[in-house]
């Protein structure tokens, strides 16, 4: 693979996942990386073997961006995009954007999307369904159980 193919794969992989800005940051980073290393005396495609698959190298990137915000492995450290992340909780992420407006996420899924919508909908309706079928079932079962003691505290009374 050559460094041209390795930084295209790279790039296409982070597109669409991170800004355009952090996009180009990245792709001119490992770019440097290669040159700087084939300097020193290594041919391009041992740079790139040892570097490894674009993708993985994408996938890692965009899950640290994820987890830890979106300055991480930017140029000017924490400062640089602070303002447009709000924090993370355990797969739950809202933050604003200066690109989208608001980001909201549940792991990988954004709820902002349409599909994300849909899906919250159908979980809902699920849920409802579930409890009615639950509530349905076990009403023959209370009611007369409750019928049943209220019958024994008024013949008995209240025995304490």
């Amino acid at each position: 693979m050559t460094r041209q193919e390795f930084l295209h794969e790279l790039q296409i992989a982070l597109r669409g996942e991170m800004s355009r800005e952090a996009v180009d940051r990245h792709v001119k980073y490992y770019g440097s990386y290669i040159m700087e290393e084939s300097r020193k005396g290594s041919s391009e495609e041992e740079v790139i073997a040892r570097l490894g698959n674009p993708r993985l190298i994408a996938k890692t990137l965009i899950d640290t961006t994820e987890q830890f915000g979106p300055s991480l492995g930017g140029q000017y450290g924490w400062e640089e995009d602070r303002e447009d992340y709000v924090g993370s909780q355990r797969g739950f992420r809202a933050g604003y954007s200066r690109q989208n407006g608001w980001d909201v996420r549940f792991g990988k899924l954004k709820l902002n999307t349409w599909y994300g919508k849909l899906l919250l909908f159908l979980l809902a309706a699920l849920v409802i369904v579930v409890v009615a079928n639950v509530v349905a079932f076990l009403l023959p079962i209370i009611a007369p159980a409750i019928l049943i003691m209220l019958i024994c505290s008024i013949i008995f009374g209240n025995r304490r």
